[in-house]
């Protein structure tokens, strides 16, 4: 009760931000003019308002995106507001191991710096569908393509780091609801990537972000072993009402926001912790962790689990390397 309160009231947290704060608010002293920055979603919602307010900072962004007329079109909409912000748009669907690989060798290709990887884009699929490599298609957008992307990404964030001497960040958008999630993930992932089955979307959905909480963990350990300069860190952005919800329009979920209301953050607010993780000075060497408002948290038990974390590293490395299309099976 009191910490439900405490975000009723947006009362500000050991970060000196809340609820309530906005994206505008939390990067109001950060000079981002040196920093490039890949950030996956960035043509709605959430990922919008995180792009804009980073352009307002002065950084060099990256755009990719499965739609490349809708990045075309938010990227002309920033620079109408921030003209001298630089921006490329590159193709890249999340659920194709081959277009991930594809997009991390366009972008090697312009010989850029990395500071900054965001992976911000998620999908709620109220169907049940399977990716071209054999993958149920919310875990392979979700997890598994943003999994291979950041693996591809890590040597050029490396070497930025220590050429610039600037620590690199990784931030994952996760939600709450990864702890709506219990069971064998990896037995269960292999179920539901089957073209026939039982779907649960919304569990589905929250297996997706309970392995962006595992990948994180297990990312950091891996960094740190290495001493590589670049930290990870995941956010829940809260409740908030966008285009993730756009397969499930209807009465049902318009009664469930409305409902809701008072707990549902305005776009700026739920893209405050995504920017807060992503540029705040007082994060330094902060790796491995999970943020709601703007505020170091604790994420399920099954989300701080170091040996299911190792298990799904193991399993997503065979995934991307020896993809199948005749559906999932990690120990082939």
């Amino acid at each position: 009760m009191i910490e439900t309160g405490r975000y009723l009231l947006g009362a500000a947290g050991a970060s000196g931000f809340g609820s309530k704060s906005t994206a505008e608010e939390v990067t109001e002293n950060c000079d981002l003019r040196s920093i490039t920055a890949i950030i996956t979603g960035a043509t709605s919602g959430i990922g919008a308002e995180t792009v804009r307010v980073l352009a307002r900072r002065g950084a060099r962004l990256i755009f990719p995106a499965r739609n490349v007329k809708a990045a075309e079109e938010a990227k002309e909409k920033i620079v109408s507001e921030f003209p001298e912000t630089e921006i490329v748009v590159m193709k890249l669907d999340l659920s194709s191991i081959t277009s991930v690989r594809s997009f991390v060798s366009g972008f090697e290709s312009l010989d850029l710096p990395l500071n900054l990887l965001i992976n911000n884009a998620g999908k709620l699929a109220h169907e049940h569908a399977i990716s071209e490599d054999g993958i149920e298609m919310t875990f392979a957008t979700n997890y598994l393509g943003h999994f291979l992307l950041t693996n591809l990404l890590l040597k050029k964030m490396i070497q930025t780091a220590e050429e610039t001497g600037v620590q690199g960040r990784i931030v994952n958008v996760t939600s709450g609801i990864h702890g709506w999630f219990t069971g064998d993930l990896i037995e269960y992932l292999r179920l539901i990537s089957q073209p026939k089955c039982q779907f649960d979307a919304t569990r589905a959905y929250a297996l997706s972000k309970l392995a962006n909480v595992l990948h994180t963990k297990e990312l950091s350990s891996r960094l740190q072993k290495i001493e590589a300069n670049v930290t990870v860190n995941c956010v829940h952005p809260g409740v908030v009402r966008t285009r993730l919800t756009r397969d499930r329009e209807g009465l049902l979920t318009d009664l469930v926001f409305f409902l809701a209301s008072k707990l549902v953050k305005t776009v700026p607010q739920a893209a405050a912790t995504t920017c807060y993780v992503a540029t705040n000075p007082r994060l330094v060497n902060v790796s491995g962790k999970y943020f709601t408002d703007c505020n170091e948290t604790i994420p399920s038990g099954l989300g701080s689990d170091s040996s299911e974390a190792t298990k799904l590293w193991a399993a997503s490395e065979i995934l991307v390397t020896q993809p199948s299309k005749a559906g999932f099976d990690p120990c082939s």
